[in-house]
This record gives C-alpha cells, sequence and structure tokens, in this order.
C-alpha cells in the first residue's frame, strides 16, 4: 500500500470546521429560542413598589412612541435605567401613547406584552415604579381594548396603569396639598370626545379641596410643535388650549412626533414633547428656535421631570443616558412658561434618595 493512500484529503479540515460552525450556531439558535421562550411564556412576578420614597418629590421619566420592540426600544429602556440610578431615582413612568406597533394586541397574554413592555423595562428602578400610559393613534382601533383589559385587571407585572381611556391622578403631597396633579387624555377620540374631555379636565383641576401645586396634562399627540411629520395641531389647539388656560396648566407633555422638544408661548403651558422611544425618528423644521422652540433634537431618548414644592427641574436625555438639556421652573415664579421655564446648562439632578444610599 502506498503513503499516498493514507494521507487525508484537503477537504477533511474544511469540513470538520464546518461542522463545527453549524454546531455553534445550533446551539446559539436553542439558546435564543429558550430565552425568548422564557421571555413570552413565562409571566412577570408581580412588582414591588420602592420603599421609603418621599412624597415631597415627584420625580418621573417621560416617553412616547416606543412600542416597536426592537434594539432602540431597549437601548432607551436601559438609558432611563442608568439615569435612574445615578441620578437620584424614580417614582413613575409615563408612556405617552403607540405603546404597540405592528399586529394589533390579540388579547392579554399576547406576546407583545413581554417583548415591548414587561420585559423591556426591567432593573432596580424600572421594575418596581408604576406606567401610566395613555393610548396613540397607533394603539387604535383594536389594541386599545386589550390595553385598557390588561391595565383593569392589574395583569403581568402589574405596573401598567391604565383605568380609562382618560383619568387623573394625584402624586406627592405638600402639607396637605397635592404636589401634581396629572390628566391623562385620550387624545385619538373624536372632536366630540375631545370636547368632553376639555370639560373633564376642567372639573379635574377645580375639584374641591386644596389646591395642586403643579397642573400638568399628559396625551399622545403633540399639540405645538417644529416637528416636519406633524408641526402645531390647530384643531386640538382649539378644543383643549382654553380649558388648560382657565385651569393654570403649567404643562402638556405628549409624544406623536418622534423627537424631543420645548416649545413656550405666550399665555400658554410649556409644550413638552418626548416621542423618541423607540420608533424610527421624524426631522425637525428648519428654522424651529423662531416659533418659541428653547430645545429640538432629532434624538432618541427621554425625559425627566423632578417637582418639588420649590420648583420643576427638566431633563432631556439621549439613548445613552446623557444628558442634552435641562431647564429649571421657580414655582416662586408668577408668570406662565415663557417667563418661568429657564436653560439650565449647569443644574444638578434633584433627586429622590439620600446621599450614599
Amino acid at each position: 500500500m502506498s503513503i499516498s493512500q493514507h494521507r487525508p484529503t484537503a477537504s477533511s479540515p474544511r469540513k470538520h470546521r464546518l461542522r463545527t460552525l453549524l454546531l455553534i450556531l445550533a446551539l446559539l439558535i436553542a439558546v435564543v429560542a429558550c430565552l425568548v421562550g422564557f421571555m413570552v411564556l413565562v409571566p412577570p412576578s408581580q412588582y414591588t413598589p420602592l420603599p421609603d420614597q418621599p412624597t415631597s418629590q415627584v420625580t418621573l421619566m417621560a416617553l412616547g412612541d416606543q412600542g416597536s420592540g426592537d434594539l432602540r426600544q431597549w437601548r432607551v429602556s436601559q438609558a432611563m435605567e442608568q439615569v435612574a440610578e445615578n441620578e437620584g431615582g424614580l417614582n413613575m413612568v409615563l408612556l405617552l401613547g403607540d405603546n404597540f406597533y405592528g399586529k394589533a394586541l390579540q388579547g392579554i397574554r399576547d406576546p407583545a406584552w413581554q417583548l415591548k413592555f414587561e420585559r423591556v423595562y426591567h432593573g432596580r428602578w424600572l421594575g418596581h415604579v408604576p406606567f401610566y400610559a395613555v393610548l396613540g393613534n397607533h394603539d387604535y382601533p383594536d389594541s386599545a381594548a386589550v390595553e385598557l383589559d390588561y391595565g383593569r385587571r392589574g395583569a403581568g407585572s402589574g405596573r401598567w396603569q391604565m383605568p380609562a381611556p382618560y383619568y387623573v391622578r394625584d402624586f406627592g403631597d405638600v402639607g396637605g396639598r397635592p404636589l401634581l396633579r396629572a390628566v391623562f387624555l385620550d387624545s385619538s377620540e373624536d372632536s366630540a370626545g375631545r370636547l368632553r374631555q376639555a370639560d373633564f379636565l376642567q372639573a379635574a383641576f377645580a375639584r374641591p379641596g386644596p389646591a395642586p401645586v403643579w397642573r400638568m396634562v399628559v396625551a399622545h399627540h403633540a399639540i405645538r410643535s417644529g416637528g416636519g411629520r406633524h408641526g402645531d395641531d390647530l384643531k386640538r389647539l382649539a378644543q383643549l388650549l382654553p380649558a388648560m388656560q382657565r385651569s393654570g396648566v403649567d404643562i402638556y407633555l405628549s409624544g406623536h412626533e418622534h423627537n424631543q422638544e420645548v416649545i413656550v408661548r405666550p399665555g400658554e403651558p410649556a409644550w413638552l414633547v418626548s416621542g423618541g422611544g423607540g420608533q424610527t425618528l421624524d426631522e425637525l423644521n428648519a428654522g424651529v428656535a423662531e416659533q418659541g422652540t428653547l430645545f429640538a433634537a432629532e434624538q432618541h431618548g427621554f425625559a425627566r421631570l423632578a417637582f418639588t414644592s420649590g420648583g420643576l427641574q427638566v431633563a432631556y436625555y439621549d439613548d445613552k443616558g446623557a444628558v442634552e438639556q435641562r431647564f429649571s421652573w421657580a414655582r416662586s415664579c408668577s408668570g406662565t412658561a415663557q417667563a418661568c421655564l429657564q436653560r439650565d446648562g449647569m443644574l444638578q439632578a434633584a433627586t429622590n434618595i439620600a446621599t450614599g444610599r
């Protein structure tokens, strides 16, 4: 027998490497399938609220148009957890609508609950605070009913708060006064429905008892905006602004425009847009700074608002957790947002927790 008959063929090492790569790929696919299966099939445990949160300050994060389920949404979530840890805690998150893009939710056990909400927002802070949500146009028609059902049943982790299409909540306490009263609206309703909500808004802020220190309206649709996709919403402006002015509303907080904006106009509330939660971004109009805009960024990220009896701090962050712009509003300022909301480049973030905790 000749020596050449025992020599391995040149293709043998290649075949071995290919088999090894295929085995590794199969193992990776199995691991990913197990992780996805766990996320979808295993329900999250009920959340436990954070203890020892002071009532004299309310700190929240706000973002809209987040429900893509893709990497952008996860990056923003990680940045939120990082900022909560680094800058002193968190009481709640506000979801500003368009909570679920794509296929409509099929029920409270739809896998999208895990992939676009429950498993996305997790950690020491995000995993232990309530998420107050409003409906957006992409939540209609079918997902809206499921989102309401999920909130009313306390399904999943119990963090999803949506008791009705529109509702009101008080947060914090200062000498028996609510620190913040927030009215959550369904801006996707038709014209008649929005007019009913204008009446609801006024009634909420005219309730008997001590008046709130701060007054905020939360909805999906941006009413003032420098976004090139939508711009000012004149119909909703005419329907809702008079009620907000009569009620002394300080802030209108929304998404819909997939960017970040702060706009002030004479005699109007501060228009805060935080629509960079996870969907593709919208461009801004050229010359937007000439329209009363204090800040505008075509950027994924979120806003952080910290309320005390002495003032309000507003900060916008990108999807890496880096601060883009800070603002302050002293409660002693007697004017509206145009006079009182000020840029503050060096302001230290207000904290909910004691130093060293």
